[in-house]
């Protein structure tokens, strides 16, 4: 098989996701239904989200802050 950069490119963006549940200390099921919420508030792809999540230090506090900011939109949008 021949050398590709895309395969390169592929490859270096994927995320280990082992690494983000041992960050959070979560499993790999409960880290989908995060990456979900992650991904459905910030209108990013899943893919997008995990990659967040590795940057994200503590969940709690980024859910607050993302509630947060979400109400404010709405309450901003009504009036």
């Amino acid at each position: 098989m021949p050398y590709n950069k895309e395969q390169d490119k592929e490859v270096i963006e994927q995320v280990d996701v082992q690494a983000v549940c041992n960050r959070h200390n979560v499993g790999r099921f409960e880290l989908l239904g995060i990456a979900t919420a992650v991904a459905r508030y910030e209108n990013i792809r899943p893919h997008d989200a995990l990659k967040k999540l590795l940057e994200i230090e503590d969940l709690d506090v980024y859910f607050k802050e993302l509630k947060e900011k979400k109400l404010k939109a709405e309450f901003n949008n009504k009036f």
